[in-house]
């Protein structure tokens, strides 16, 4: 007896140890599966320097611009000219130079298997892990050979050193890398903010100056900058074109300085860069008069910038021309009829009463942007608390190995949305992947199938939407229509594009409801009243729900934003 209660604990400590052995490999095998290889082209991909050894070393892939990435231009700055080329200048050391925003450059180790143990990679100095744009890609194949994805390149640098060292602190490879920048291109100078604005906005951004520039409005490019400027207002906007680099368009910061001897500043980092000049004198935002050139860059080099030139003018404020030059087309029809007195009163009624309204939809469009901030503010919250309820109802069911896929699923998702929370519209690529990885996390909780189609270039396009306004509508889908349905439940989300609109269509088999009542939860009333504000602002949207036993289909046309 005493022997057998001895020989209990043995055997329960080795089920524990047999447990603890099996979760070990288990992990080693998800990092394998995720450490994926990602095979290229060598129609479209090569390596720079290419050596021919079998030591570990530094190298960069070159990848030539696909067909969609050269009609970028007309929308994005880029570099379709500058070629990199490379000297080796010392044992191990190369060195190169390569326009930044020209083809994309990868950075990869070669012969990563020759590698010791401890090794160190750093770029200017600082140690890196490994690629932070994508981390499921560990290794690329080019020609038959395995390389090791390294880091991600910095971006506004003049020059970027890469070095990687063994465990004893030797050099093994080094690149010294001299960036070429194109000059950035100013799209829009106006009083206002336009943060997604594009080329089909040019034309509705020039109506402003054309009341109010002194000088002639003559344009010489495709864009709201018209090629002289004078002007009496306080303070200006400048908003520049787009930047495309790494194989995407992507945010970018613009350092801008007044005149030769001013300071170089910076910008936030946005997808359409801007900065508001301003002088305060006292209380009051005041331009003073005189002539003015602002000089831009992407890197605050001196010597590779653009510049603006432009004219304050207060003493034009109180001229006649000022307040008359929308009435001046109206002299010759005064002249010709003699009802010249009711003309220039009726006339001048109509100038004061557009003037009224163009400020009058300043101050509704700021008010409007407030509102839809409000409401950004609310799904946030609303969106978190819900997927929140979903890890509950696992950990609640002792699921434990669902439960942290969904819990490091969720992780992803919500470090994404947190990235995007300060703006209203993010590229379409980025909503596609955010409410896929949404869709997968509930998928873990309920088993139902899914599937998305997108037109032939959808992925592709460069264009924003509103972020997080598909997510209430999915959300809706899976929690009321097949969540109860189990693997039988079917979700489809159908990306295309008619015309010159975008139309995303959402379908459920679920049991259906009745559209004719009020709905009740607080993300598509959300999602109806975001809709109201942003027709407000001029993004037609339109939302259409049909639902019957069969299933529920929600139709989202984004009207004539293609254009």
């Amino acid at each position: 007896m005493p022997s057998q209660l001895c020989s209990e604990p043995n055997q329960k400590g080795m089920k524990n140890w047999k447990h603890a052995v099996l979760l070990f490999l288990f992990l080693i095998l998800i990092a394998h599966v995720r450490a994926q290889t990602l095979g290229l082209d060598p129609a479209s991909s090569r390596f720079l320097i290419n050596p021919t050894t079998n030591e570990p070393c530094l190298d960069l892939i070159v990848h030539s611009f696909a067909e969609h990435e050269k009609r970028i231009a007309q929308h994005a700055v880029m570099d379709t000219v500058t070629k990199p080329k490379v000297h080796n200048i010392a044992a191990k050391v190369y060195h190169i130079t390569a326009g930044r925003m020209a083809e994309r450059l990868t950075l990869v180790i070669r012969n990563p298997a020759a590698l010791s143990p401890g090794y160190a990679l750093k770029v200017d100095g600082q140690l890196v892990n490994t690629r932070e744009d994508i981390p499921d890609i560990a290794y690329f194949q080019l020609n038959g050979e395995k390389c090791n994805a390294a880091a991600l390149l910095p971006f506004r640098s003049d020059s970027t050193t890469v070095s990687l060292f063994d465990h004893n602190k030797h050099l093994i490879s080094q690149l010294r890398i001299s960036w070429i920048y194109p000059r950035p291109e100013l799209f829009y100078v106006d009083i206002r903010h336009h943060f997604a604005a594009g080329i089909q906005d040019t034309v509705e951004i020039r109506k402003f100056m054309h009341f109010f520039n002194k000088a002639p409005n003559k344009y010489s490019h495709p864009n709201a900058v018209p090629d002289s400027l004078s002007i009496a207002e306080n303070e200006l906007v400048f908003g520049f074109k787009r930047a495309y680099y790494d194989g995407k368009v992507r945010p970018s910061r613009i350092s801008y300085r007044v005149g030769e001897k001013g300071q170089w500043v910076g910008t936030t980092s946005e997808i359409t860069p801007n900065f508001l000049l301003r002088h305060v004198k006292g209380n009051w935002p005041w331009l003073v008069d005189g002539r003015y050139e602002i000089q831009y860059s992407y890197t605050g080099n001196a010597k590779s910038y653009s510049s603006y030139a432009f004219t304050i003018d207060h003493t034009w404020l109180g001229s006649f021309i000022y307040n008359a030059k929308s009435l001046l087309w109206l002299m010759g029809m005064v002249m010709m009829s003699k009802l010249w007195f009711t003309t220039i009163l009726a006339c001048l009624a109509m100038y004061f009463y557009f003037r009224k309204r163009l400020r009058k939809s300043r101050d509704q469009a700021r008010k409007t942007n407030l509102e839809l901030q409000s409401i950004q503010s609310q799904l946030n919250p609303h969106f978190v608390f819900n997927a929140l309820g979903s890890l509950q109802a696992l950990i609640n069911q002792n699921d434990v190995d669902r439960a942290n896929n969904y819990l490091t699923g969720f992780s992803r998702l919500l470090r994404n949305t947190l990235q995007n929370s300060g703006r209203e519209m993010v590229p379409l690529d980025v909503e596609m992947a955010n409410i896929e990885n949404y869709i997968q996390l509930e998928q873990l909780r309920f088993g139902f199938r899914y599937e998305i189609i997108a037109d032939e270039g959808v992925r592709h396009m460069q264009l924003e939407v509103p972020s997080l306004l598909m997510q209430p509508v999915v959300e809706n889908a899976v929690k009321h229509g097949i969540s109860v349905l189990g693997a039988k439940g079917m979700l489809q989300i159908i990306f295309k594009i008619e015309n010159t609109n975008l139309v995303i269509t959402i379908r459920d088999n679920g049991h259906g409801f009745d559209t004719s009542q009020p709905t009740t939860g607080k993300g598509l009333s959300l999602t109806h009243e975001r809709i109201k504000l942003l027709n407000k602002q001029k993004y037609p949207i339109t939302m259409q729900m049909i639902s019957a036993k069969e299933g529920t289909v929600v139709i989202l046309t984004f009207k004539n934003w293609l254009k």
